[in-house]
């Protein structure tokens, strides 16, 4: 009878043996969670993952684990965690630096795929299982930068100077990231041609320095300065183009000594200071050539050619003699000249001479009094003529008048 229990009872420890493989035996997953901290990323910053699981197997003749991947567009691996192949349940956080996946990202943005792998194997049959549970996009950005310049003028005068401070900062703060040790390639573009290109490293405060000479590294006209940053693996190519206008000064000339009223056959006189603005300072205009011409209604009557002091001075003395001034002549215009230079436009200041007229003024004033006073002589003339006769003419009646008597 005890030898009856004996084989029962081993009977029952066989058949609950059995029993506790299968149920063993009966693999079985659950994905709990898969998060990342966010969806976009520039591409100096860290992605953070976390997940939770589930995972039952028989380790004696299955193989089962579970691994983050994360694959690129094309399908690429770039970067997994560890093979987690413990059985229960767990939860794990990962941190991926971007900058250690070495991407290859242009200017727009990089899709990564961050997924959850599961593997597993059945070890007599070689049975293999193998799937994604769940995978999330996650979108990888470079960094836009801004530009700012102080000291910048869109219009300028040949000869002038310009120092520039030239900042860089990441647009992404709202108070400004100055980019440290960025390199800057700048250029300057005239009729679309590059005459000038040098490198610049930013400092510690995010700034190049840059001084500029308008008559060394710029054009008359239209320029453009092009501050570029490109090939960087943290923010985007970018251009910031400036138009910069260099123009000629304008030559300045102040009437010292001018008058229109002449006597006649008195010397034209004209005094003049001639100078221009250049670097917020007076430049005297020394030593240059100025035209004086006279126009006799329109007609060129006289030129000449006059040359300013060391001090911009200029004087000039016109006998009325050399330009044939008529007396019936009522329109002198006066032109002073100067014809462009490197640093200076085209000048033309017009005088109006009005001695013309105020000389037949003065004959014909002259006349009217000559007349005048010759009318007046006459009229006494007469006067005295008329007193004569009318006096002579009374003696000659009363002579008459005695005679008659008489007789």
């Amino acid at each position: 009878m005890k030898r009856k229990y004996r084989i029962f009872i081993l009977i029952l420890i066989v058949i609950e043996s059995f029993s506790i493989v299968s149920f063993v035996n009966c693999f079985s997953y659950k994905l709990i969670s898969l998060n990342t901290n966010q969806k976009e990323y520039y591409i100096d910053d860290i992605i953070k993952i976390n997940a939770s699981w589930e995972l039952i197997y028989n380790d004696n003749n299955e193989i089962a684990y579970t691994q983050i991947h994360i694959i690129d567009k094309f399908n690429q691996f770039i970067w997994n965690s560890s093979k987690y192949n413990q059985i229960g349940t767990f939860e794990k956080n990962w941190t991926v630096n971007i900058k250690d996946l070495n991407l290859d990202i242009d200017n727009g943005s990089y899709i990564l795929y961050v997924k959850f792998f599961l593997y597993y194997c059945l070890k007599e049959t070689g049975g293999v299982m193998n799937s994604y549970l769940e995978s999330i996009e996650i979108k990888v950005m470079k960094r836009n930068i801004s530009c700012e310049l102080v000291g910048y003028r869109e219009q300028i005068k040949i000869g002038e100077s310009l120092s520039l401070l030239i900042k860089f900062y990441d647009e992404a703060y709202d108070i400004n990231q100055y980019l440290i040790n960025q390199n800057i390639l700048f250029m300057i573009s005239f009729d679309d041609f590059i005459i000038h290109q040098s490198n610049y490293t930013t400092n510690m405060s995010g700034v190049i320095n840059i001084h500029l000479n308008s008559l060394t590294q710029l054009r008359l006209g239209q320029n453009f300065l092009i501050f570029s940053m490109i090939d960087n693996k943290v923010y985007n190519d970018s251009k910031f183009i400036f138009e910069i206008q260099v123009d000629k000064n304008n030559l300045m000339i102040d009437v010292l000594n001018f008058s229109n009223n002449l006597e006649k056959g008195e010397d034209l006189k004209i005094k003049l200071h001639c100078y221009y603005y250049l670097n917020q300072s007076n430049i005297d205009l020394a030593n240059k050539t100025l035209l004086i011409k006279i126009f006799n209604n329109q007609s060129l009557a006289f030129v000449n050619s006059y040359k300013t002091d060391q001090y911009g001075f200029l004087e000039a003395s016109i006998s009325q003699n050399s330009f044939n001034f008529p007396n019936n002549s009522h329109d002198f215009i006066i032109q002073i000249c100067f014809n462009e230079t490197t640093y200076l436009d085209n000048k033309v200041l017009t005088l109006n001479l009005n001695l013309a007229q105020d000389y037949y003024s003065q004959l014909l004033a002259s006349f009217y009094t000559k007349v005048f006073s010759f009318i007046s002589v006459l009229i006494i003339i007469l006067v005295f003529l008329s007193y004569v006769i009318i006096n002579k003419r009374s003696k000659n009646e009363k002579l008459l008048t005695e005679l008659i008597i008489r007789y």
